[in-house]
């Protein structure tokens, strides 16, 4: 085991990175960094199991596995780096991943860097992925979620789902076979693929050829929505705005998230899926204050409108804390894709996310940003605004006024869909 001291950040010392390293591949690492100037403090180990033991004794910011041939392993190392110390980031260093890999890689870590990145690519996102892990896992959030009176347990069918997705045999009948058992999941499946979404010619009756044209990791987002929603119902005593308008919503954000980010998903079709979820999601939060707090938010929500302040900030004046990080801390405990974490706690914020390109969270904050808030009697805007800087810094900004099109046709739909039910 090497160790390598490489200086401080500015903030709060020297980052403290455990390198594991298998193949032996990265010895000389430490000096590279020193000649960058980075301000690290790097252990490396090439031993997984002294490296993981090691994890348990000390406090560490990062651990980074290299990974040269075996990528089964690596991730599995990963993985026993989220069940030891879930609280610190999880970062790949790999050569270039096919696209199935990229998928897998990116529902255990944090981050996947290629061993191509230069030192100064890599040194950047490194501290930004541990600035918004640490975010994520800030004391006031740590608290404010504990103090939450009921919270759900991640549902039996999202694992089943999950599982069946890791399995290479698993058919269409198979994921078939696991929805029939939730009623309520299969219908709204049926209910979806016949919408003014799909705009399909015919009706669709079959569940299997549902599932066909949705896609299981789909699927599998609407089953954690629909358990989130039956646990948090709108009650009697809410008024402000609706719930099950703000459910319909959201999968008007995640359909639109999931276009979006289609044409930056060649290399890597996770980052459709991770949008959808991420979209679906984005303002768990939001039903978790309304129906635990119920006027004490209400009189956040009231404050918002008379000073004409984003709600995110006043809820983070008033409890410390936002709707997006709660949101985003009760879906890290349930081990999802650490992007569509970083999706939902940063929709409002994304100029504090990691890196120089397209993500999940591009795609969601666009989509929130986009599309129309849902009506409320405070007039409140309870969607995100749209941040150009953010776009700018991801060199993304002839793509708008394609996005903005492609916004007002949900729009459209949006409008069929609320004609067609009050009809």
């Amino acid at each position: 085991m090497d160790r390598a001291d490489t200086g401080g950040t500015k903030d709060s010392g020297p980052l403290k990175i455990l390198l594991i390293d298998p193949h032996s591949a990265f010895v000389t690492w430490g000096s590279g960094l020193v000649q960058e100037g980075c301000n690290w403090d790097v252990v490396r180990s090439d031993d997984p199991r002294v490296a993981l033991q090691l994890l348990r004794q000390t406090a560490f910011d990062a651990v980074i596995v290299g990974a040269i041939s075996s990528f089964e392993r690596e991730i599995g190392i990963l993985k026993q780096v989220g069940e030891v110390k879930p609280k610190v980031a999880r970062i790949l260093l790999s050569p270039p991943l096919s696209s199935a890999k990229l998928a897998k890689a990116l529902d255990v870590v944090h981050r996947s860097i290629f061993q191509g990145a230069s030192i100064a690519e890599i040194v950047s996102s490194v501290e930004q992925t541990v600035q918004v892990t640490r975010q994520l896992y800030r004391d006031k959030v740590v608290r404010s979620f504990a103090a939450f009176r009921r919270l759900p347990s991640s549902p039996s069918i999202y694992r089943e789902l999950s599982n069946a997705l890791s399995s290479e045999r698993t058919s269409t009948r198979d994921i078939a076979l696991i929805v029939e058992r939730d009623p309520a999941l299969a219908a709204r499946i049926i209910r979806l693929v016949n919408s003014s979404y799909f705009g399909l010619s015919r009706h669709i009756s079959s569940l299997t050829e549902a599932l066909t044209l949705l896609g299981v990791r789909t699927v599998r987002g609407l089953a954690l929505a629909g358990h989130l929603n039956a646990h948090y119902p709108q009650g009697d005593g809410w008024k402000l705005f609706s719930f099950d308008k703000m459910n319909q919503r959201a999968l008007s954000v995640a359909r639109l998230s999931q276009e979006i980010a289609t044409p930056f998903a060649k290399g890597n079709p996770a980052i459709k899926d991770q949008a959808f979820l991420a979209g679906l999601l984005l303002d768990i939060g939001m039903l978790m204050l309304a129906a635990e707090q119920g006027e004490g938010y209400l009189k956040v929500l009231r404050f918002a409108a008379r000073k004409k302040q984003p709600l995110h900030l006043v809820e983070r004046m008033a409890y410390g804390v936002t709707h997006a990080e709660l949101g985003a801390y009760l879906l890290d405990m349930w081990n999802l894709s650490p992007q569509v974490v970083e999706a939902v706690m940063l929709h409002h914020s994304p100029e504090e996310s990691v890196g120089q390109t397209f993500s999940p969270l591009c795609a969601v904050h666009i989509a929130d940003a986009l599309l129309p808030t849902i009506d409320n009697e405070l007039g409140v805007d309870l969607s995100a605004t749209l941040s150009e800087g953010y776009i700018e810094r991801l060199d993304l900004k002839g793509e708008l006024p394609g996005w903005k099109m492609a916004a007002n046709a949900y729009r459209v739909r949006m409008r069929k869909s609320e004609q067609a039910e009050s009809a």
